[in-house]
């Protein structure tokens, strides 16, 4: 039946939520609730593509604050890296950190990197710079402060993002133009990232580091790593420290990692404090890799005081 001959048939009209009509309806029975309706839950956009390499389409997840309405309101930005083993990652392993996070008013770009064995290093160091660029270029869609962006990683993303910084503006470690577009991370958060990984299995640790088909073997480009030496301190953050201008570096690291042994990020402390930069340094008491403490509310509270900082 055409809906011109139904008498009340109500035509659809682009109503404003101020004028659109509340239904009145009061069945018997009904219970009747007044919640908060501002928004209060990160919005998750997921498997954002941000460029192909070597034949891969690469993602990022996108989580935005919660935004009340259609507005331009512009957050700053932290590029999350998920640690792998430089390996193929698993993003969604601290979603649910990274949604907490943003409830404190901070977009998060979760990065998908290129991987080991496939593409070695430094592939994954360039990735997260042109992931970097990605949502810098697109900050109006995704409310972006293009003038406020941090990277935060943990494990081998802990070593990519503080390599990544170090290494901002050296065109060997960029697929994009460093001219024309340079970039200016105002922080670093190395949560127990590996550093000079010649020394991995100098120190207790569960697995092997260098032989060609340890992880760091494969990173390397399937090499046994004591034969490759200038090619494994070229990926060691700390070759880059020197004297240059750098960001504030917050490092965290459990005094019982069994994977990622404690001094990694003793070495890195002990660089940028010789050279007189500003970076803090905190032991996680008895913890292991990857556990849940870097996320306790007292913790979280460091990590985000430690960005907020930053970025005044």
């Amino acid at each position: 039946m055409n809906e011109k001959n139904v008498s009340d048939y109500i035509a659809p009209q682009n109503y404003s939520y101020t004028d659109f009509p509340a239904a009145d309806n009061a069945p018997e029975g009904m219970k009747v609730l007044s919640p908060n309706l501002t928004p209060s839950f990160p919005i998750v956009n997921l498997n954002v593509p941000y460029a192909e390499k070597s034949n891969k389409l690469l993602h990022l997840h996108i989580i935005t604050p919660p935004i009340d309405g259609d507005n331009d309101t512009q957050f700053p930005l932290i590029m999350w890296v998920q640690g792998s083993a430089f390996h193929k990652q698993s993003l969604g392993n601290h979603m649910a950190h990274m949604i907490e996070v943003a409830k404190h008013g901070f977009v998060i770009a979760m990065v998908e990197y290129r991987w080991a064995p496939d593409d070695p290093f430094p592939a994954q160091i360039k990735d997260l710079k042109t992931a970097t660029r990605f949502m810098l270029s697109h900050a109006n869609k995704y409310h972006v402060d293009p003038k406020k962006y941090i990277a935060w990683g943990d494990s081998s993303g802990g070593h990519t993002v503080s390599t990544a910084v170090v290494t901002a503006n050296l065109q060997e470690f960029n697929d994009e133009d460093v001219a024309i577009l340079p970039l200016h991370y105002a922080a670093c958060i190395d949560y127990y990232g590996p550093t000079d990984i010649s020394r991995m299995n100098k120190v207790p640790s569960t697995q092997d580091h260098v032989t060609p088909h340890s992880l760091e073997g494969e990173f390397f480009g399937t090499q046994h790593l004591y034969d490759v030496p200038e090619l494994v301190q070229k990926g060691n953050p700390i070759t880059y420290v020197g004297e240059k201008p750098l960001p504030p570096f917050l490092i965290m690291h459990g005094n019982k990692d069994r994977l990622v042994p404690f001094e990694q990020s003793v070495l890195l402390y002990q660089a940028l404090r010789a050279h007189n930069h500003i970076v803090d340094f905190y032991k996680i008491q008895n913890s292991d890799h990857g556990t849940d403490a870097f996320f306790e509310p007292e913790v979280l509270k460091i990590t985000l005081d430690f960005i907020n900082k930053s970025l005044s």
